[in-house]
């Protein structure tokens, strides 16, 4: 039999590839739900107001869920971490849930899956966790890459399975960057849904150490630097340097045995307690 595999996720171009992805080699996930961004209000103030709100959000969802039928049983259901979605995802019975540019999910979520939920964050853990994960990885030193990992009660801080760096020839752009961690996490995705699918998922690596939450970049003055520092090709620097030392994917290293040294920029603070 089997096993469940359900999406949890906004919609986006890059869930449409990685489902299409999981299509063409026969993975198809169980099912693929699409959540509504926020919650319906009423009897308040300015409830005609929330309520055309609470439609436009209902009809994006539609539209997401509309893009990614065909290689997948789609459909829509709440906010996230809602009733609604909490009762959905139980009469689905998953093995295990796949969140999918999804934002962070509470307890009564993580309790439904029989075995777990899991990610692809679109930078290495545990030095980028949170928003912004190219520009931050740009300006805290880290190079640009994925972390498979399980999801726990904190934000990217649970197990990891497997991380991989973005491979980086030099010249890269920031937009470059962007798309190269954008096509890894397809890959990524795709890669532990297939295996998920097949067999039970490692239990993973305990992260080590828990760096400061990133959170995303928009101030022009940091958006500035992170570009500069793409164009003088620091990326690719950082990127020789982590690739010298050690094979990512082996997680049998501590974190910190990957972490640059005291000659290396790396200003990514004390980990937080």
């Amino acid at each position: 039999m089997k096993r469940r595999v359900v999406v949890v996720t906004r919609g986006g171009v890059q869930v449409a590839r990685m489902l299409a992805r999981l299509d063409a080699r026969g993975a198809r996930p169980a099912a693929v739900l699409v959540y509504v961004d926020g919650p319906a209000r009423t009897g308040a103030p300015g409830a005609i107001r929330r309520a055309l709100r609470w439609a436009r959000r209902r009809l994006r969802a539609w539209r997401a869920a509309r893009e990614l039928r065909g290689a997948a049983t789609v459909s829509v259901t709440g906010p996230l971490n809602g009733a609604r979605m909490v009762r959905d995802l139980r009469s689905l019975a998953p093995d295990v849930l796949l969140l999918a540019g999804c934002g962070v999910v509470g307890d009564e979520i993580l309790a439904v899956p029989r075995e777990g939920t899991v990610n692809v964050h679109p930078a290495l853990l545990p030095w980028i966790r949170g928003n912004g994960p190219v520009e931050n990885s740009v300006l805290r030193a880290v190079p640009p890459g994925c972390t498979a990992h399980r999801v726990d009660a904190g934000i990217d801080t649970g197990p990891i399975i497997s991380r991989r760096l973005v491979r980086l020839a030099g010249g890269e752009t920031l937009g470059d960057l962007r798309r190269a961690a954008g096509a890894l996490w397809v890959e990524m995705a795709a890669e532990i849904a297939a295996a998920a699918a097949a067999g039970p998922l490692p239990a993973g690596t305990p992260q080590h150490e828990r760096h400061p939450l990133c959170r995303a970049v928009t101030d022009p003055a940091a958006l500035a630097a992170a570009e500069a520092a793409a164009a003088a090709g620091a990326p690719k620097i950082v990127f020789d340097r982590w690739a010298a030392r050690c094979d990512p994917g082996d997680l049998s290293l501590a974190p910190d045995a990957l972490a640059p040294g005291p000659t290396d920029l790396h200003p990514a603070g004390t980990p937080a307690r």
